[in-house]
């Protein structure tokens, strides 16, 4: 991944970012993959079009102004991507929560006609974006009794990693995440909120990419046990051809699989000197580390 990481600083400055990304258009070329190469002269070839996000905003505002009480969320990547890459940095699905008139909003979305997905929201897709939209009492964690829903800020305890949980209400535009978000992704600070999760293979995959891509510049201890976790549970191939269906490419690479796997052989120490040894262990077998910069550090 050669996304250049700019994090942002202030609330404001990731404000700016979103009204960006759903107010300016983004180029995308749409070929046809079976275009013939001998163009006859009533052939012409297809135009580059204008993939534009304003239809997103339109969609959600019409939620906005169906729901006869409360809000409308974005919520987890959209925004942290915004905030870690800006607007280049965004090209994936957009989950929204409602906290309030589920009812008026379910029949919409079925006007619609978006279909259930697996985990009990809607999905559809606006102008080509794919959108998952879910009532905020019904998502995930909450329906498995794993967090008790007190309100739209108990989302934030229902993410894996602490940079995917931040909320913004789409009608005034706050903010809602614990004090030390724009810390932890200024200082590029990897932590684990809640290790369960629905598709544990697929979020094994995103927490080794992170690493890989250097997105993150240090992770807790409890990222550390939960990498060398996933690797008593998935072999690296398993690994590495969800990452290729997922992304179409892969970027885990096999050393730092393999760090993560000799954590295991030393758990009779504690995790940073488990980490130092393994890394040491793994040098002295001529394997080299990409990723020097990485520190185990407590959160």
């Amino acid at each position: 991944m050669s996304l250049k990481l700019k994090p942002v600083v202030t609330f404001d400055n990731l404000r700016r970012r979103v009204e960006r990304l759903f107010t300016s258009p983004k180029r995308r070329a749409h070929t046809s993959a079976q275009l013939r190469l001998e163009l006859q002269d009533n052939v012409s070839v297809p135009k580059k079009r204008i993939r534009t996000r304003r239809e997103i905003a339109v969609f959600i505002n019409s939620i906005s102004d169906t729901l006869k009480f409360g809000d409308v969320y974005l919520f987890g990547g959209v925004l942290r991507d915004l905030a870690l890459a800006g607007r280049s940095g965004f090209n994936s699905d957009i989950d929204l929560v409602v906290d309030g008139d589920w009812e008026s909003c379910e029949n919409l979305l079925l006007s619609l006609n978006s279909y259930k997905n697996k985990f009990g929201g809607y999905r559809l897709e606006v102008n080509g974006w794919p959108i998952d939209i879910w009532r905020a009492e019904n998502t995930w964690a909450i329906t498995e009794g794993l967090v008790n829903y007190e309100n739209i800020a108990s989302l934030t305890k229902t993410t894996v990693l602490n940079w995917d949980a931040i909320l913004m209400n789409w009608r005034t535009h706050e903010f809602i995440c614990q004090k030390n978000y724009l810390k932890d992704l200024k200082e590029r600070a990897m932590d684990i909120v809640l290790e369960a999760n629905p598709n544990p293979l697929g979020m094994a995959v995103r927490v080794f990419r992170h690493l890989c891509a250097k997105d993150a510049k240090s992770i807790t201890p409890a990222v550390a046990e939960y990498l060398a976790n996933c690797t008593l549970t998935y072999s690296l191939p398993t690994i590495k051809n969800s990452e290729f269906l997922s992304y179409g490419n892969s970027l885990i690479e096999p050393t730092i699989y393999k760090l993560f796997e000799k954590l295991k052989h030393y758990e009779h120490l504690d995790i940073h000197t488990r980490f130092r040894t393994a890394s040491e262990n793994l040098r002295k077998q001529g394997a080299s580390l990409t990723f020097q910069q990485l520190e185990l550090e407590l959160i």
